[in-house]
Parts: structure tokens; sequence; C-alpha cells
């Protein structure tokens, strides 16, 4: 088959799988300019059985009719042709330059509950959308995941094993005609397996996925009697996020979620990268924002202009004339600030405001507010501290700094890292990064973040102000660092 030209158009030029129902191949589009790579998928059913090789080519005709409808949203392949050439099926689809999840979930490897709350946030916003449409993938799983190179987003691939869920007033032959257990053992819960899927079932799989990327293990064992999912004791895990991974993998679909939205809901409300993290007695209108889960108390996009001037005022060794409010805010008395159940300690100047924040998930734990500097001041400049538990207790400095560095440039699209270095905190061994992007205000912002290890614990203390106001509140931020304390 390689090398052979379907249609005039399409030239076959590498084998990608064999499956029951078909093989799939990456293909050149030979009539657009500079040939660009797509998918063909060739209907091949290796069953001979009859109903089998019936029931196969329906569901072939169904993939093409649901990647036809769906393929108008940003994150599932677009359809491109369907056609039948020498007594053969194809359907011709999009290529997706990615890689896929399953070369990020291997065997041993734990990820960060950041990491884990971000991917789900990423599927559940397709999965809504593919479950308005009245459908069921029924074989969500790593393989079929593709994080897209250009912009890091997951893309559901493989809707082969599809199944639409029939409006009420279809005749019952029409709704059981695709009652065919199909799926991948691991990720299929029961009531997949015994041929009835239901939406929730996709939500199941997700579930797994989710466990699988905290714990670092797949399957995840079930207990024998009531075959509920058992996992905790593999990782530390914060007991909210804990909670809704427990309820995506009931075994009895009707006692987990019903709904994408709802698993979306319930991820908001302890963190979202979406939405603002609320923080107690905060003003109407002056929430504290945040990157996606990644980078705390920050949420913008950067101009590479804004990000040279920065760095230029960053790096200079000039001497600069101080403000009188710069003045001030040095010469204010520092009052102390205690956490017990947290072991952590700092002081700060006794005119800011303290902010007690109460997220299991994202690690917040304080924020400290320096004064508005007008009535007008929208943007609130602030110290942050969060403490992220290592689901990795063996993890040194230099790779969690890797890592973080990694998911900021992977995740937060255009941050723009503007000075990086190793220095200490709170008497032992850090890192700092500083970089740039922009809000939703178009408002150039600025964060500097240092973070230390002890145990399996990454402590951060992050400042946040838009450049124009960046040093006003430097030189406080410095001290509080320094004074910054692991009891």
């Amino acid at each position: 088959m390689l090398g052979r030209k379907l249609r005039q158009r399409y030239t076959l030029i590498k084998l990608l799988g064999i499956r029951r129902f078909g093989d799939t191949y990456l293909a050149k589009d030979e009539d657009l300019p500079g040939k660009p790579l797509c998918i063909v998928k060739q209907f091949k059913p290796k069953h001979r059985d009859r109903l089998v090789w019936y029931a196969a080519r329906q569901l072939f005709s169904l993939e093409a009719a649901v990647l036809y409808r769906l393929g108008r949203h940003n994150q599932i392949p677009q359809l491109f042709a369907q056609f039948q050439e020498n007594n053969e099926l194809y359907l011709v689809q999009e290529f997706i330059n990615g890689k896929e999840l399953s070369q990020e979930l291997t065997p041993g490897k734990r990820w960060s509950e950041k990491y884990v709350v971000a991917l789900l946030q990423d599927i559940l916003e397709i999965l809504a959308f593919i479950h308005h449409n009245k459908i069921v993938h029924r074989d969500i799983k790593p393989s079929n995941l593709i994080r897209r190179s250009q912009d890091n987003k997951i893309v559901v691939i493989d809707f082969g094993a599809v199944q639409k869920i029939s409006d009420p007033l279809v005749n019952d032959q029409e709704q059981t005609s695709f009652m065919i257990a199909i799926g991948t053992r691991g990720y299929m819960p029961s009531e997949q397996a015994s041929g009835n899927p239901k939406f929730n079932s996709d939500i199941y799989a997700l579930g797994i996925i989710g466990i699988q990327a905290l714990t670092g293990i797949f399957p995840p064992p079930q207990d024998t009697d009531s075959n509920e999912i058992i996992w905790r004791n593999q990782v530390e895990v914060s007991p909210k996020l804990a909670d809704i991974l427990d309820k995506m993998v009931r075994y009895d679909f009707r006692q987990r979620y019903q709904s994408a939205v709802e698993v979306l809901e319930a991820l908001h409300r302890l963190a979202s990268p979406q939405l603002p993290v609320l923080v107690k007695n905060r003003p109407r209108g002056q929430e504290i924002s945040r990157i996606g889960i990644l980078v705390a108390f920050i949420a913008c996009i950067t101009t590479i202009v804004g990000v040279q001037e920065f760095s230029k005022s960053f790096d200079s060794n000039e001497s600069k004339k101080i403000s009188f409010q710069q003045k001030a805010e040095i010469a204010n008395k520092f009052l102390s600030y205690e956490n017990t159940n947290d072991k952590i300690k700092i002081k700060y100047p006794d005119n800011w405001e303290i902010q007690d924040i109460e997220n299991p998930v994202t690690g917040e734990v304080v924020a400290f507010l320096p004064p508005k500097e007008t009535d007008l001041d929208t943007f609130r400049e602030m110290v942050g501290i969060r403490i992220e538990y290592l689901s990795n207790q063996s993890m040194s400095l230099k790779e969690y700094t890797n890592s973080s560095i990694s998911e900021i440039k992977q995740f937060i699209k255009d941050a723009k890292i503007v000075n990086s270095r190793s220095t200490t905190l709170a008497n032992r061994p850090a890192h700092m990064v500083v970089y740039t992007k922009k809000d939703e205000q178009d408002r150039l912002i600025a964060s500097m973040e240092l973070w230390t290890l002890n145990k399996n614990k990454a402590y951060i203390i992050n400042y946040t102000a838009e450049t124009s106001n960046y040093d006003n509140f430097l030189k406080s931020s410095e001290q509080m660092i320094k004074f910054f304390e692991i009891l």
C-alpha cells in the first residue's frame, strides 16, 4: 500500500497502525501547496463474520459522520474526505502534529497535581462539547490524546469506537445496533464492557488517566469486594482533588459525575487556570488571578518590545532615583506572620494587607498586598506563598527547577523569562525566575518567583506587579523574602 495514490491525490507514505477494523496511514495531500500531511483510514476488517463485518462498516461510516459533525472544534481533527475506491472504503482526516499523551504518562513517573488539574480541565472541555452533540467517545486513553506541538493543547483522536446516543423517538433497533463492547481494558468501565456505555463512561476513563498521572501506576488496583479503584495509598494528594477523582471512577455509573460540565465545576471550585482565585475578605472586582495553575497570582500575555524594555531595566546596574513612596515602603516596620500548620514564618510591612488563602490543589497559603497607590489602581501588587507536595520525594532542586521552567514555557504560551539563576531561600539552596506577560486588560505584568525544597515539599514565594510599578515594592518584597523561614 505504501506509495499508493488514492483518488489521484493522497499518497500513502507510512503505516501508522493496524486495527481490527482497518489500517491507518500517514499520507501527503498532493493537491495542496506544500503537500501537507494528513491521515488516511482504510476500512479493512480482520473478522470474517458477516454480522461483525456489517457492524464494523456502520462504525466506520459513523466515525466519518461524527468527525464531520465535531471537526469544527479546534481540538478534534477535521474530516477532509470520505470515499470508496476499488471497492474499499477510506476516510481522510486532519493530521495532528504532536506527541501521544502515553509518552508523558510513563510507568513509575508521577506528575504534580497542577499538571493533573490542567490536563483534566483541557480534556473535559472537549468532552463537554462531544457529549453535547450526543456522542460517547468510548475509547478515551493516553494514546488517543495528542498534545499538539503548536500550542500544547490536547487533541482527542480516533472516533472509531464512538456511539451516538439516539433520540428517544428513534426506534429500538437503531439504538441497539451499535451496542458493541468496544474500548480499552483498564480505561473501560463495567457498563461499557457490557455494551451499554454512558456519557460518564468517558469520565471514568479520564479519571483513570488522572490517577495514572498522579501515581505512575496503570492499571490501578481494584477492591475485590466493591470493585472500586484503590489508589490513595500510592501517593500524597490533596483530599479534595482525590475526592473528585474518586467520584469520576465510581464503579456504579449512577454514583459518578453525570456530565463533563459537572466535573469542570468541581475543579473550578478548587482552582481554575481560567478563573480568578478568590481570597477571603477581598473587595469585589479585586480578585487575585493566576496564569494556569502553574504560577500563582498572575494571568497575562506579553509583547516583545515590553519584554526587552523590562529586561534592560531589570539587568541595569545604574543607580536609580528612589521615589518618596519607595523610601516610605523601605522605612516601614515589619510584623511577623507564622503558620504553624504549614510550618512557615515571614515578616511583612505593617501597612500591607494580609489575606489567608485556602487552596489545597494549587497550595496557596497566604498573600500580602501593599497599600493602593490611588483609588484608580485596579491592579494590586502582591507577595504570595504557596506550598506544593512532591509526588517524587527524591526529586532534586535541579529536577524541580527544570520541571517548573519547562511547565512555564509549555503551559503559559508566550511567557518570556528575563532572568533565571540560583539563589537562597530560608537559608537553603533555591532558584529564582523572573518573567513577564500581559493580563486581560493588556497590562504588562512582571513576576519574580523563588522556590526551594524541604523534605517532600516545595516552598514558593512569588512577587507580582505591573512592570511600571515593579520597582516600587521590590525592596520590600526582597526584604520579606530574606525574612522567610521554614520551621
